[in-house]
């Protein structure tokens, strides 16, 4: 199967780079763990490395997680004694895993080991890695496939330790190898190779600052990995670059100009954009006019934004949809799955009449603070009540309650569960309800079978449950425009 083309999301310095990191990383894991345990992630130090790990300790939705089904390694270290403060693991515990105390059980924790008597070199702390690792695998694996594999990058292109032209880099067997002539201090180091880390789902690499820029532009462009490490540097699901402005200044497009665009689930292309998709956003500009978006809209918006939520709203577009959607079947009560910063709320309670009532579900408690907040400040807060929490578990206590059925429902929270919420949504909705499914087209994965994405997996469960549903009719329209290629299925309750 061929690697998935590359993610580029573009932030504006590096503070913002590692705190969307952060929360990028957290809701990750909570959407893991809705469906799998454990969870295997791989650390990476450096600047903007530590400081993500920071921003999770300091995150209020870190305690969403649950940490004894979570397990960390490492993707590299420098090969000196424990505790020594420039070892990744110590700074890692300092900004992390110290905080998270008993949550996070010493047993889950995996650091490389450190010199002493019985690890006299590089080799041997290498060999024990790689059985620790194997202990972890499952199935025939070698080594856990990890769920997320975070990596920094240098000025001259090296992840892990893997530098440009040393002999780490060409391993295919071992799965660890040792590092005697780093080019960055200290010489001695030990690292994960490139067949462990491109046999992870998704690997992350994380890079700030001007002087990576050079290497961020060859590594996308496809350039030799003997001399751009960082270019191997692959997932079998997902390969997402995190840069800021100035890394991400050398790219085509790059610069201040480069940041993803109001709306934007997936982020920056690493090439010039398709014809096709250019004309998709100038039609999306073109009738702008037509939708003519409101100011509070834009100011829900702004402030998402300005809190460092995700940027994978829907556009206003897609926004407008959904009013003209709840005013058409004469809606007084909607149910949303999926709040985050409240844009799409706002366009569906100011589609209601007074005594209408939007009920929103949000896992995270800090985005249904700042959605609360932005919809009480347009003057629709009474008409919304955002419940935080899993979005199964008030989902069934709604229909344990009896809860007055709902005339719209929209769904936009994670593609891995999207099946039993359509089925608790139709439970929910009185006969002729609407219900409004998002992003199931996925740019077109959704037609392959053996994808390696979960949420597309996700997404083919919910289509082939909602074909074979007696209660529903449904359809699926597939959508172009700012947002890319994607789809909304639309259901009809019976």
């Amino acid at each position: 199967m061929s690697t998935p083309t590359p993610e580029i999301l573009v932030h504006p310095d590096a503070d913002v780079l590692a705190a969307a990191t952060a929360a990028r990383l957290l809701t990750r894991l909570v959407d893991l763990q809705s469906h799998r345990s454990p969870v295997h992630v791989v650390l990476t130090g450096g600047t903007v490395g530590i400081a993500t790990l920071r921003a999770v300790a300091q995150s209020p939705v870190r305690d969403a997680v649950d940490w004894s089904g979570v397990h960390l390694w490492w993707g590299d270290e420098r090969f000196l004694p424990d505790g020594d403060p420039d070892r990744n693991e110590t700074q890692a515990r300092a900004a992390l895993l110290d905080a998270l105390g008993e949550a996070l059980p010493a047993g889950n924790v995996h650091p490389f080991p450190a010199p002493c008597a019985d690890v006299p070199d590089g080799e041997t702390s290498a060999r024990r890695y790689a059985a620790e690792l194997r202990a972890h695998a499952g199935g025939d694996g070698l080594a856990p496939r990890f769920d997320v594999l975070l990596l920094g990058m240098g000025p001259d292109g090296h992840v892990a330790s893997l530098f440009p032209g040393h002999a780490a880099l060409f391993e295919a067997s071992s799965l660890v190898a040792a590092e005697h002539d780093s080019p960055k201090a200290p010489s001695e180091r030990v690292t994960l190779t490139f067949p462990v880390i491109r046999s992870a789902r998704e690997v992350w690499v994380v890079a700030a600052g001007a002087e990576k820029a050079p290497a961020v532009a060859r590594a996308l462009a496809g350039d030799d990995v003997r001399t751009t490490p960082a270019a191997g540097a692959t997932g079998t699901g997902r390969t997402l670059w995190l840069v800021d402005v100035a890394a991400a200044a050398q790219l085509p497009g790059g610069g201040p100009g480069s940041a993803p665009a109001p709306g934007s689930s997936e982020g920056l292309r690493p090439r010039s954009a398709s014809s096709a998709e250019r004309a998709w956003a100038a039609v999306d500009a073109f009738v702008a006019p037509l939708v003519d978006e409101p100011q509070t809209a834009r100011d829900v918006q702004a402030a998402a934004s300005d809190a460092g939520l995700p940027d994978i709203a829907v556009s206003a577009a897609q926004g407008r949809l959904l009013e003209l959607l709840a005013r058409s079947v004469g809606a007084r009560r909607i149910l949303e799955i999926g709040t985050l910063g409240g844009y799409s709320t706002w366009w569906l309670a100011q589609s209601l009449p007074t005594d209408g009532r939007v009920v929103s579900l949000e896992l995270e408690p800090d985005h249904a603070a700042v959605a609360s907040a932005s919809l009480a400040a347009t003057g629709l807060g009474d008409r919304v009540e955002v419940l935080v929490g899993p979005a199964l578990a008030s989902l069934d206590a709604l229909v344990a309650a009896g809860s007055e059925p709902f005339d719209l429902v929209f769904v936009d929270a994670d593609k891995q569960q999207l099946a039993a919420y359509t089925d608790r949504a139709i439970t929910l909705s009185r006969p002729g309800a609407l219900v409004m499914v998002d992003n199931v087209v996925r740019g077109g994965a959704v037609t392959d079978a053996d994808h390696p994405d979960d949420r597309v997996q996700g997404v083919r469960t919910f289509l082939a449950a909602a074909a074979a549903d007696e209660r529903v009719d449904g359809t699926v329209v597939q959508t172009v425009g700012e947002k890319g290629y994607d789809g909304f299925a639309l259901l009809r309750v019976r």
